[in-house]
């Protein structure tokens, strides 16, 4: 039996999904259907639609064609290009006859180091196929954010404690909402680009780390300034050889270690953020490192690669335990309660679990389980949903557990519960976008009281809040 069997019927045509109390799936006029007719967990929650803001910041090619080309010489352009794109694209440009007309000589020699080059290279890719790819291209290959490099919105994260949430919008701003003030604070500095990952610091109101193709820049924005646009000065950057572009960012629950992982590294870096030092965490195998996972109490951390290798930290003494997935490499996981944690590869319809690994239990004989098959399926209203996954999240409590996958426009939500030692997943509801919609990406509000809420970013820019809500009464 498919796992979307006894999901509820999906809204008609012209309504849509927009919360679901005590059982009751709750819909409404897309145009105008409001959630306060149902309940008012949502009132304070900020509005976002950031489609009329990025169209102020974002250069089109209409005004890129208003500036007049300027012909530089062939010294200022080779240098340029390396300046922005390294030296063998410098190498590639010096070879070229149609820009390099003014010196044969250097062209030959550029040329036949180029060859030399690509050589090394080719024997360097064989050994490392992670590093094929350069600067955005790997955040695009690695991001869990459907078409990262065009979406409105490449990435958001609520804050653990309030009601606060970072949006990374497609011009690389971070937009601060907040429920307790109207304004929005922008964060935009030179460094910041390429956003691919937000994370709040635990048990602080003001600190934010930001993924980026340079680094990690930690923002400190004072949650009483008035300030719409914080300075640079109010950003810490955190940078290594090699370690760029950054993939993945995310705080220990303890709010005390930053962990950053770029697709490019092999190495996983635990940053102390007050000394500005960070320690690598090396193993050879896998490939760089994708993106890592906390557990609810600091005591592991989930880190995927490139590969089909991911590992499991213990962070007492940093010892890992590696695992190799079926097929593909991991491209999403979350830790539930109880030390649990699902995971997906890329191209799969199956979701796994670990319960009890070698590091809790002190063996070696366990292994990772399928707890849910979400093979593709048509439902009676002719809408596909299920498939390989793009990206996965689990609420606080360990109720609910939100799906986005890679070929529908559906977002799945379970219940889970656990017994004893087995997980069940029952089916809860489906949540639709408006005409032409696609799911962006998503997260889980960290505080919010009354059950769960779901806030999922669209490809229209639009961001939703959808709660699931359980009175006392019921």
């Amino acid at each position: 039996m498919s796992a979307f069997h006894g999901f509820p019927d999906l809204p008609g045509p012209d309504e849509v999904a927009l919360c679901k109390l005590n059982e009751v799936y709750c819909c409404g006029n897309a145009r105008y259907g409001n959630i306060t007719t149902f309940t008012n967990a949502t009132k304070k929650h900020p509005v976002i639609n950031v489609t009329r803001d990025i169209h102020h910041h974002r250069l089109s090619d209409e005004n890129i064609s208003m500036y007049i080309d300027v012909e530089d010489n062939l010294f200022k352009k080779i240098t340029s290009v390396w300046y922005k794109q390294g030296f063998l694209e410098a190498l590639s440009v010096a070879a070229d006859p149609t820009v390099n007309r003014e010196s044969q000589f250097l062209a030959v020699t550029a040329s036949y180091f180029l060859k030399v080059a690509n050589v090394f290279s080719t024997f360097r890719y064989f050994l490392q196929p992670h590093l094929k790819d350069i600067g955005p291209k790997i955040v695009s290959n690695y991001s869990r954010t459907r078409s990262w490099g065009n979406a409105p919105i490449k990435c958001l994260a609520w804050h653990p404690h309030a009601t606060k949430i970072a949006v990374a919008t497609v011009d690389d701003n971070v937009r601060i909402y907040c429920s307790e003030v109207s304004f929005v604070s922008t964060l935009k500095c030179k460094a910041q680009g390429h956003v691919s990952s937000l994370s709040w610091r635990p048990f602080s109101a003001s600190e934010l780390a930001v993924g980026c193709e340079q680094g990690v820049i930690v923002w400190t924005v004072d949650p009483n300034s008035m300030f719409t646009k914080p300075s640079s000065s109010n950003a810490v950057v955190l940078k290594r050889s090699g370690h760029n572009p950054v993939t993945d960012v995310s705080w220990s629950p303890n709010g005390d270690l930053l962990i950053s992982c770029s697709g490019a590294d092999t190495s996983m870096l635990v940053w102390d953020v007050s000394m500005e030092t960070s320690i690598p965490l090396k193993r050879v195998a896998g490939g760089g490192i994708v993106f890592s996972r906390w557990s609810f109490d600091a005591s592991k951390v989930f880190a995927a690669t490139s590969s089909i290798i991911f590992r499991v930290w213990e962070t007492k003494r940093w010892t890992p335990e590696r695992w190799c997935a079926r097929g593909c490499r991991v491209v999403a996981a979350c830790w539930g309660p109880k030390d649990v944690v699902l995971f997906a590869a890329k191209g799969e319809p199956m979701i796994y679990a670990l319960t009890n690994t070698g590091l809790m239990s002190g063996t070696q004989t366990s292994k990772a389980l399928a707890v849910l098959d979400v093979t593709k399926v048509e439902l009676p209203s002719g809408d596909c949903v299920g498939g390989p996954i793009l990206d996965m999240c689990w609420d606080p409590t360990g109720r609910y557990l939100a799906l986005l996958f890679e070929e529908s426009h559906l977002i799945a939500i379970f219940c889970t519960t656990q017994l004893m030692m087995q997980l069940k997943i029952t089916p809860c509801c489906f949540v639709s976008g408006l005409e032409n919609e696609l799911p962006s990406t998503m997260a889980f509000q960290q505080n919010f009281t009354e059950g769960a809420c779901l806030t999922i970013a669209w490809s229209s820019g639009r961001v939703q809040h959808f709660p699931i809500i359980y009175t006392d009464g019921y």
